[in-house]
């Protein structure tokens, strides 16, 4: 489809060209001879074939289409293959500067008015013919430049936000997953740290209950506030999720050391080392490789010291765990609690942040965990390369359809004006026009004060005429002023009717409705810009021929001024009419577009937190109907006073905890675990 679209222009190009000169060939005086054939021929051919090139090769293909202009302009008889020196140049500006950026566009431009200049200087020779259609030629390619800035800032933007939309479709894909994992740290974090404590203790005082029986007693208030403890946080879990809002804990230094000290607290022998300004991303992910750590020590080295170091290097944070071997050499998962998660969990922590773990065991028979972190990184990812300023590209293009609307209006002038004017009448001339079309560097900014100063300056014209600073016989040189008012209308009709999207619900999973298009009540009205150019226009020009007292060489009569403003708001309002109606249709089908994007943005995004809420509300009421209803056990059997029961109740807990995220891995809703009796110890598979 895309092939079939580039070389539909390049066919109706030809097809065209050949049927013009075909139709040009009987009204020449003499009948072209077979130079000018050939010349025909290779220009149309030469420029069918650079238009097809025009998106893959822009900058060759304008080279190629400026020397077919100037072949033909040469050896081929004048007026005959108008397309190829004109509608072709102006393509292939267009499409250079649509795909190569505004600079590479406007040097191209500047080198097709010098290319240009040679035909014009060899068939006008030197004077002011050769000035007016030279500035004539310009003045064409300066809105080429203009109108091929904005339809490559158009394509840049709608590519950004196709690689937006991908995005967003990407992370609608991966949406659950990232859920379920997130979630899944979450409550392994919950269950190593408060429930793996709980069972190390009980089961320490078990075993020397006999020897040190106060070791009970600490142990059951030890499970009692942990098991509090353990309640608390996953009740608040559970609320975060239920109002869907995602936690977002900031650890700092002072939380990594109660940490820390809460370990000590076990009876650990716990050193520790830090950096006292640890904050945002970095400190929580080392709260989470360190909590991981000290849970594996606990449970794996158990009476073993601990020392977590961490400083700084350059821009980095290197962070250190060590454990030394178990008293007595004997180690392993002995209380059969493990996850088996810890040390993904670490490297997922680290990775999200921009750095790598690595644990492994030390000559001693201890065990190592190391990570480097990066100290600061950034929220966002510095964008490589030259950055592209939107709102500078779109000033030039304002500045390239005011330069060309002086340009033509100025060229016109030139080619109307009587031989006697000097050259400080020139000058006035071309100073009126600049002044005039001066205001269309803000038509895309303000376009109803752009349009009122073009009004209010043409009204300038009959005033100096009739005070003769002005010959009345420059009025008509005022003609080409109206490029102004019709870019001012086009502008107001563009940029001055603002659509807006209707207010959405805020309802958090409604599901977004088609987007409605609202018109404020201040700006609804652009159609008002034409009438209102049409009538400040047609009176000062029906006002600057008038203002000698003569019109058409005849003393002017009421009747004749009447008729003479009669045509002319007819033919500027039809003129200014077609002028609103190409900017309103452009700034419709813009806003079409604009739409279309936002609704998709807005299907994925509701989606996206559609498919988030799923997964929290699933995994609330899993927590909800098991894992605190477990943990409630371990409370009543530690008030209660007995360590079976407790242990029991514990492992229970460990159980349905271990159900629940190992659902989440496999990403399917958990069934429901098997009650362990209290006072016996359940199966946990491993």
């Amino acid at each position: 489809m895309e092939k079939t679209r580039g070389l539909l222009l390049p066919g109706v190009f030809a097809l065209t060209q050949s049927v013009l000169w075909m139709a040009a060939v009987p009204t020449l005086e003499e009948p072209p001879g077979i130079t000018a054939w050939i010349t025909a021929v290779t220009g149309t051919a030469l420029t069918t074939h650079a238009l097809e090139r025009r998106n893959r090769s822009p900058l060759p293909a304008l080279g190629q289409v400026l020397a077919s202009s100037v072949l033909v302009q040469f050896l081929a008889p004048p007026g005959t293959l108008g397309l190829v020196t004109g509608a072709a140049v102006l393509i292939m500006l267009f499409s250079a500067t649509s795909r190569s950026g505004w600079a590479v566009g406007l040097a191209a431009t500047a080198a097709a008015a010098v290319v240009q200049l040679l035909p014009v200087a060899a068939q006008y020779g030197a004077g002011s013919a050769l000035v007016s259609h030279w500035l004539t030629d310009v003045a064409l390619y300066l809105p080429a430049l203009a109108l091929g800035a904005g339809r490559g800032h158009w394509l840049r933007e709608r590519r950004m936000t196709g690689q937006r939309l991908s995005g967003a479709e990407r992370e609608l894909r991966q949406a659950a997953d990232l859920e379920r994992e997130r979630l899944a740290n979450e409550l392994h974090d919950i269950s190593a740290h408060h429930l793996t404590s709980v069972v190390v203790s009980v089961e320490a005082a078990r075993r020397l209950g006999g020897s040190r029986p106060e070791l009970a007693t600490e142990a059951l208030a030890f499970a009692s506030r942990t098991a509090h403890e353990t309640q608390v946080a996953l009740r608040r879990l559970v609320a975060v999720m239920r109002v869907d809002e995602t936690p977002a804990p900031q650890p700092t230094t002072a939380s990594i050391e109660a940490l820390v000290a809460g370990f000590g607290r076990l009876g650990r022998p716990v050193s520790v080392s830090l950096p006292a300004d640890l904050v945002g991303p970095v400190a929580e992910a080392a709260h989470g490789i360190i909590r991981e750590a000290l849970t594996n020590a606990l449970r794996y080295a158990p009476g073993a010291s601990v020392a977590v170091r961490a400083e700084r290097s350059g821009e980095a944070l290197h962070l250190t765990v060590d454990n030394s071997g178990p008293p007595g050499g004997i180690g392993g998962d002995r209380l059969a609690i493990g996850s088996g998660r810890g040390v993904d969990g670490m490297v997922r922590r680290a990775t999200a942040v921009g750095g790598h773990v690595s644990a492994g065991p030390r000559p001693d028979g201890g065990w190592r965990v190391e990570a480097v972190l990066p100290d600061a990184r950034p929220a966002w990812k510095p964008v490589t390369g030259r950055r592209r300023d939107f709102t500078r590209e779109q000033r030039i293009a304002d500045g390239a359809v005011c330069g060309s609307v002086v340009v033509a209006s100025s060229g016109y002038a030139l080619a109307v004006a009587d031989d006697g004017y000097g050259a400080s009448v020139h000058l006035l001339l071309a100073l009126l026009l600049t002044v005039h079309a001066l205001p269309l560097l803000w038509r895309r900014r303000a376009p109803w004060p752009a349009l009122a100063l073009v009004g209010a300056t043409a009204l300038v014209w009959p005033v100096l005429l009739g005070s003769g600073v002005l010959p009345p016989s420059a009025a008509n040189c005022l003609l080409g002023g109206g490029c102004a008012e019709i870019a001012a209308v086009y502008g107001v009709a563009a940029y001055g009717r603002v659509l807006r999207p209707a207010t959405a619900s805020a309802r958090r999973y409604a599901r977004p409705t088609t987007t409605r298009l609202t018109r404020p009540s201040g700006l609804r009205l652009s159609y008002l810009s034409v009438p209102a150019m049409v009538l400040s226009f047609a009176v000062a020009m029906t006002a600057a021929f008038t203002s000698d007292g003569m019109l058409f060489g005849e003393p002017s009569d009421p009747l004749l001024v009447l008729l003479l403003l009669a045509d002319a708001l007819l033919w500027t309002g039809l003129l200014f009419t077609a002028a609103w109606w190409a900017g309103w249709l452009m700034h419709r089908r813009r806003r079409r577009v604009l739409d279309r994007e936002e609704a998709a943005f807005a299907g994925l995004e509701w989606s996206t937190r559609d498919v988030v809420h799923s997964e929290r509300q699933r995994v609330a009421g899993g927590l909800q109907e098991r894992v605190l209803q477990q943990t409630t056990l371990v409370i009543t059997s530690a008030e209660a006073g007995s360590l079976k029961e407790v242990a029991a109740a514990t492992r229970a807990t460990l159980a349905a905890m271990r159900q629940l995220l190992g659902s989440l891995d496999a990403g399917k809703a958990p069934t429901p675990p098997r009650r362990a009796a209290v006072g016996s110890a359940p199966r946990t598979p491993e």
